[in-house]
């Protein structure tokens, strides 16, 4: 080594110890300021020494209290044995000891330190903070989107003073999670000087709760909620793979709005509270997903009910349908960028399988010579009905093969198209209650997995129809970092392999194990897609399920690469004549028009308005205080679920997701503000938006909620370019 070489290695090493010193001493100075904090704080304070018998006594008191409010939790520790975590008595304070490691929780006084992290927490909280985009081009015309951006620039208005500046929190607060009990004295001291209407609180560890049982003042705690009219939702033992889902659940109950402005204290970090973590912020984007909003439920409604006008036929409930080709394969493809790789397959088994494209997947099959037999779309908007003549480069024969499965609120004019089709009543929509609730709703069922992707709506209709045996081909949902993000043949891609920027990715942060290993990429949409196939993998226990896309792994469908598959059955004799005679039977056809018409005058839109003027009396009457504006969010939440006054369910399908998106952004305008005047100045603002959206509803929905909704939409241009490429490539 030279002398030169000698030299640059002991300068490295020099600065590695200079850095390493730096931090040392910094950690040496944020933990002289953590101890003299602490010293100042207990200056002040008169603090009790504890014993096993006070602590004894402190338990059985707790117990008490749950006996009463959480029988649950009280059986469950009535004789539970602590494995790991134990309590101590440490200089007289209690402490939790983890006996794997012989380290203590708390490195000082638990009431001390917990003092100090909540005052900390205070100056500078930490909040979750939803945001819906504010859109420049309201393409559509939808009243939702305008009021909405009204609501919106409020928000943004009053952030652009803040100027990234954090307000502390507030008295009242509307919602709270907190990660660990420890010894709960936090709870305690948060409960005690803040008003927290809904407070979740998680721990997975069994044993530390139980050792909070001896220390902290539950019985104060449940006490002050039940007295003040308030709410605290006790998460114990959960996994990563069950805490999000029941924290769903719960704020379903109070109001899902809240979860957008909602105050997270993390009081210790464990690999489970980590764990807990990770999957909040993954999954936090369907706090707000999925909601829905006003025009859309309309559309619902008069796309469903002009199908049926125009003889569009309605599957009928799986248990009145018997399917001769029920164990016939089914591949449902999709357009990912394993579908090139798989077409060949495709081509070999086409005659003894039936074909299902998903989409802008029949962009892809066409350029490779394949017409599927059956098409599956579910977009309910009416530029779906130009793009199906891009897919096949304006071949619109092809449509006349092709049998077209859909949800019920597809746009007729797609359904128009194909000669032979069906659609199944989708779930979760305002036209579902009202075909439910109607003389014929013995003949049906709801499909409740359809979205947000056509794979979606292909593999729930498929279940449906009573399909055995279900293959997913290009379904990948998610791809290799810099990889592909559909088929190179689909209509993303000009002909020279370009891509021409119709598809717009979101950003790809989510890591997702392969379905045949490795690490992909996805985004919220597409991993709300897989989430949504296996749910309905997990409830569809009469079909079984095969992957064999180079994508995301789909739980409950079995990895198949090409050498396992085995596709044992003769070509299907009068493929399409038999599937067209299954839809026939398995689908109900309007031929007197008595479903439509009494469809058609359930809509009661006299009913719709006196329930919205009632929403917009509540405003009216709300007392001008912080305290009044959070009872009138809450109180518009109740009015939707109460059937006494919401008495129809559509009008509550019709209204809850965009009365959710409006309580969500007035939620956090009444906390973004620094002073209480300017957070009620800026929701007087704002609700103004809201209550005039209320009123032009009565009017959207009589005009509206018996016509398709149409508008033209910027990015066919870029369509219109892609198939004249396409079609001079085949002449």
């Amino acid at each position: 080594m030279s002398a030169n070489n000698e030299s640059q290695s002991l300068l490295e090493e020099v600065a590695l110890l200079e850095e390493k010193v730096k931090r040392v001493n910094q950690h040496k100075e944020s933990q002289s300021r953590i101890e003299a904090e602490l010293q100042k704080i207990a200056d002040g304070l008169s603090l009790l020494v504890h014993n096993d018998e006070m602590l004894l006594q402190q338990f059985q008191r707790n117990m008490r209290a749950f006996e009463q409010f959480d029988p649950n939790i009280f059986e469950f520790f009535s004789d539970y044995q602590p494995r790991r975590y134990f309590v101590d008595i440490v200089d007289g304070f209690p402490n939790i000891l983890d006996s794997d490691n012989n380290n203590y929780l708390y490195e000082y006084p638990a009431y001390l330190m917990t003092e100090f992290q909540v005052r900390e927490y205070q100056k500078s909280p930490k909040s979750t903070s939803a945001m819906f985009q504010f859109v420049e081009s309201n393409e559509p015309g939808f009243i939702h989107t305008d009021s909405l951006n009204k609501v919106l620039q409020v928000l943004l208005n009053r952030r652009d003073v803040n100027n990234g500046k954090v307000r502390e929190l507030s008295k009242n607060v509307n919602s709270a999670m907190i990660f660990g009990v420890g010894c709960g004295y936090h709870i305690e001291n948060l409960s005690a000087k803040h008003n927290i209407n809904h407070l979740y609180v998680f721990e997975p560890e069994l044993d530390i709760f139980y050792a909070s049982l001896f220390i902290a003042n539950w019985q104060q705690i449940l006490s002050r909620v039940e007295s003040n009219n308030l709410n605290i939702h006790i998460s114990l033992g959960d996994s990563k793979a069950t805490f999000f889902d029941e924290l769903i659940n719960q704020s379903s109950l109070y109001g899902r709005y809240e979860l957008t402005k909602t105050y997270g204290f993390v009081h210790y970090m464990t690999p489970d509270i980590n764990g807990l973590l990770e999957e909040f912020k993954q999954r936090f984007f369907e706090v707000i997903h999925g909601w829905g909003f006003f025009d859309d439920a309309v559309i619902s409604i008069g796309h469903m009910l002009t199908s049926i006008e125009q003889g569009v036929p309605l599957l009928k409930k799986r248990a009145l349908i018997e399917n001769p080709l029920a164990d016939v394969p089914v591949f449902i493809i999709g357009n990912g960028p394993s579908l090139d790789k798989l077409i060949d397959f495709v081509k070999l088994h086409r005659d003894r399988a039936i074909v299902v494209s998903c989409g802008s997947t029949l962009s892809a099959l066409y350029q490779y010579g394949v017409i599927p037999d059956i098409h599956c779309e579910q977009e309910r908007t009416s530029p779906i009905i130009k793009q199906l003549e891009y897919y096949c480069a304006g071949d619109t024969e092809i449509f006349n093969e092709i049998m077209l499965f859909g949800p019920s609120t597809l746009h007729p004019d797609v359904f128009a198209k194909f000669k032979y089709k069906a659609m199944a009543p989708k779930g979760l929509e305002p036209s579902a209650p009202l075909l439910m609730e109607s003389s014929f709703s013995e003949s049906f069922e709801l499909h409740d997995y359809v979205n947000p992707t056509v794979a979606n709506t292909a593999a729930s209709i498929s279940v449906g129809l009573g399909f055995k045996n279900i293959y997913f081909l290009g379904i990948d949902l998610a791809h290799k970092d810099d990889g592909n993000h559909h088929s190179a043949q689909s209509i993303y891609y000009n002909k020279s392999g370009e891509d021409i920027g119709f598809y717009v990715s979101n950003k790809l942060e989510h890591e997702v194990p392969g379905n045949f290993g490795g690490v992909f990429y996805t985004d919220p949409f597409f991993d709300g897609s897989r989430r949504m196939l296996e749910k309905l993998i997990a409830v569809s226990t009469t079909s079984s399920f095969y992957n064999m896309s180079d994508g995301a792994m789909i739980r409950g469908a079995k990895p198949l690469n090409l050498n396992q598959v085995e596709i044992n059955n003769s070509a299907i004799l009068q493929k399409k004549a038999s599937l067209r005679k299954l839809v026939g039977a398995s689908s109900y056809h309007d031929v007197t028009g008595q479903l439509y018409e009494e469809l058609a005058g359930s809509l009661d839109f006299n009913g719709f308005e006196s329930f919205c003027l009632k929403l917009i009396t509540a405003i009216e009457e709300t007392e001008d205080s912080f305290d009044g504006y959070l009872k009138l969010l809450k109180r518009h939440f109740t009015m939707l679920i109460d059937e006494s006054i919401c008495e129809k369910e559509h009008y509550y399908r019709l209204l809850s997701g965009s009365v959710l998106h409006m309580q969500a952004m007035l939620t956090q305008i009444l906390y973004e503000a620094f002073n209480e005047k300017d957070a009620l100045d800026d929701f007087k603002q704002a609700v103004i938006f809201y209550k005039e959206f209320l009123r032009d509803t009565i009017t959207y929905y009589r005009d509206n909620a018996l016509t398709p909704h149409y508008y033209n939409a910027g990015y066919l241009i870029r369509l219109e370019k892609s198939k004249r490429d396409r079609l001079d490539n085949n002449k």
